[in-house]
């Protein structure tokens, strides 16, 4: 995907270089003066394709920029583009393929690939990274899930402008199916709110551990991938959830306090013998020699001091793009496709998906930390 924004967000396109006016793709309300092509076919503005596909104008956008080979050519009439109408069933087949599976639905029978976000303060945007991390991979192909793990000020749901009927709290409490704590949220992914009712794991009965690790355990059938999102700092719960994921991505800013805390985490991990991949994402950078250089501190310092690399998998710069976002309650991915920082997450989510490994699907990683519980105690 190009790194150059849009001139105009409603749809003015890059411009070659030699030509002379830039086309236009009809905007949202404007009518053609011929409305039909060469062969009496109807042509749509954009609005039109909006209401014929119920699909929103920024994820036509995306969909237009990513899977164009798909698209039936627009046409040109005299300097504005219109879609055909083959591409309204062009356009509900992709969404079909990349978001139409129920978020309860099973997977392949393999258990999801779990992958962790954390830090080792607040206020650093992994909350916002681990959910468009997730619409990322649902449009990359993969059933993706988000589990909000930060058992005090859980917020994946407010970010994903959702209202879930359950949380985690209710598997304590109630008889729930774990299909019923799903709830659909933006794209097709599957959310599984947190609550501040919930007790960490290191703080509850053995029935208790064991009830809701048998639960998430099942929760890994019903996606490919699992994002945990687990809550900032050094928590017995942060260690329980990222004891248990198959990777650790840990979220700096160039901020110092962040890659101490950071670190003071990763010691924690490593003090715990956690051998599984480990990444670093710089957030809130305000370019990409800054993002480097923090990444590459942080990455000194785990190898120097306790022999551990850490990988990193991306950056994302600083983009009021998140805030608007917010306040909307929506993940930017969504509201802004071609934002600085939708582009990055984009990037991030490929990396991580191009580093698979295939075996860990094999086996839960909520099973594999139970026995480790199990050995530790015994």
């Amino acid at each position: 995907m190009s790194d150059a924004l849009p001139q105009d967000y409603k749809g003015v396109p890059d411009v070659p270089e030699g030509c002379g006016r830039p086309m236009r793709y009809a905007p949202l309300g404007e009518q053609a003066a011929d409305a039909t092509a060469a062969g009496g076919e109807r042509l749509l503005t954009i609005e039109a394709l909006v209401a014929r596909t119920g699909l929103e104008e920024s994820l036509i956008r995306f969909y237009e920029s990513e899977y164009s080979q798909r698209l039936p050519e627009k046409v040109l009439r005299g300097d504005t583009m219109f879609f055909t109408e083959p591409a309204v069933d062009a356009f509900l087949k992709i969404h079909a393929r990349l978001a139409g599976q129920p978020a309860v639905a099973e997977s392949d029978g393999r258990y999801a690939r779990v992958i962790a976000v954390t830090s080792g303060k607040g206020g650093v945007g992994k909350s916002n990274l681990a959910l468009n991390l997730a619409v990322a991979m649902q449009r990359l192909g993969k059933m993706a899930l988000v589990l909000d793990a930060d058992l005090g000020m859980a917020n994946i749901h407010l970010l994903a402008g959702i209202q879930p009927a359950y949380s985690l709290k209710d598997l304590i409490r109630t008889e729930l199916a774990v299909s019923e704590l799903i709830t659909q949220g933006p794209e097709g992914i599957g959310i599984v709110a947190g609550g501040s009712g919930v007790i960490a794991l290191a703080d509850s009965t053995a029935i208790q551990r064991r009830q809701l690790l048998d639960a998430l355990e099942q929760m890994e059938r019903h996606a490919d991938v699992i994002v945990v999102d687990t809550a900032a700092g050094m928590g017995a719960g942060v260690r329980d959830f990222l004891m248990a994921a198959d990777e650790v991505v840990f979220v700096l800013t160039p901020d110092i306090t962040s890659l101490a805390d950071a670190y003071g985490l990763l010691k924690a991990l490593h003090s715990r013998n956690f051998d599984r991949p480990m990444y670093s994402v710089v957030n809130m950078a305000s370019s990409l020699k800054q993002a480097a250089e923090v990444a590459v501190r942080f990455a000194n310092c785990a190898q120097q001091f306790l022999g551990v690399s850490i990988g990193n998998i991306g950056y994302m710069l600083r983009d009021a793009t998140v805030g608007a976002a917010t306040v909307r309650r929506t993940p930017y991915l969504v509201f802004d496709p071609f934002a600085k920082v939708s582009r990055n997450t984009t990037a991030i989510a490929t990396a991580l998906l191009r580093s698979e490994d295939d075996t860990i699907r094999q086996n839960s990683a909520f099973r594999r930390y139970q026995n480790l519980i199990r050995e530790s105690s015994g």
